[in-house]
């Protein structure tokens, strides 16, 4: 007698690994996401600290109002963006900062929030 698998069990196989990869898939395709989200919010975080501290050496804004400026001496590389979209510095009411809307569109506004007034 030979041995050999039933169309039932191979069938009970697939089925099985299409619910594991039904269950893993959206897991891990979240935490790409949200690690996504982490490395772009560092880079507006260094790019603004560079611009701060470029602007407190200097004390000029105009030196300092664009990446390729900060990246010989306050920045190693320019940052990419993970989403592929280009980090854009902005004019604010005094100073220059990253406009991060651009990037994420849930980038908190602490201008309306209650406790920053």
């Amino acid at each position: 007698m030979r041995k050999a698998f039933t169309l039932v069990e191979i069938l009970v196989v697939l089925v099985v690994i299409g619910i594991l990869i039904g269950l893993i898939l959206p897991n891990t395709l979240r935490a790409i996401r949200q690690a996504q989200i982490r490395e772009c919010a560092s880079n507006i975080r260094s790019i603004n600290s560079a611009l701060q501290l470029c602007f407190s050496e200097t004390r000029d804004w105009n030196r300092c109002n664009n990446i390729a400026a900060l990246v010989p001496n306050y920045l190693e590389v320019a940052p990419a963006c993970p989403f592929n979209i280009g980090y854009t510095v902005q004019q604010t009411a005094n100073q220059w900062e990253v406009n991060a809307l651009t990037h994420m569109d849930f980038w908190p506004n602490f201008t309306n929030h209650p406790f920053a007034q």
